[in-house]
């Protein structure tokens, strides 16, 4: 049975969506739906021990050149 690593694939995720992202960025000046974004927020979450007090907290923007470039980043991946 073949091993996969899932470094490249976490490698090749992070890639598309920045990648994605910067493009819908350049884009969004010609084409308004680009300027579009949707996001997703978890948090923030407090963590009080007395003597320290932590925050967490987790925000995530998406548009449409985001997902694009996930999925054929994606199907890269999956095609080699």
């Amino acid at each position: 049975m073949k091993r996969r690593f899932y470094i490249p694939l976490i490698w090749s995720v992070l890639l598309g969506l920045l990648v994605g992202t910067y493009i819908g960025y350049l884009l969004s000046q010609y084409i308004p739906f680009f300027a579009n974004h949707w996001g997703l927020a978890l948090g923030p979450l407090a963590l009080d021990l007395g003597f320290l007090k932590l925050n967490f907290g987790l925000a995530v923007n998406v548009n449409a050149m985001s997902v694009l470039g996930l999925l054929f980043m994606l199907y890269i991946y999956l095609v080699q």
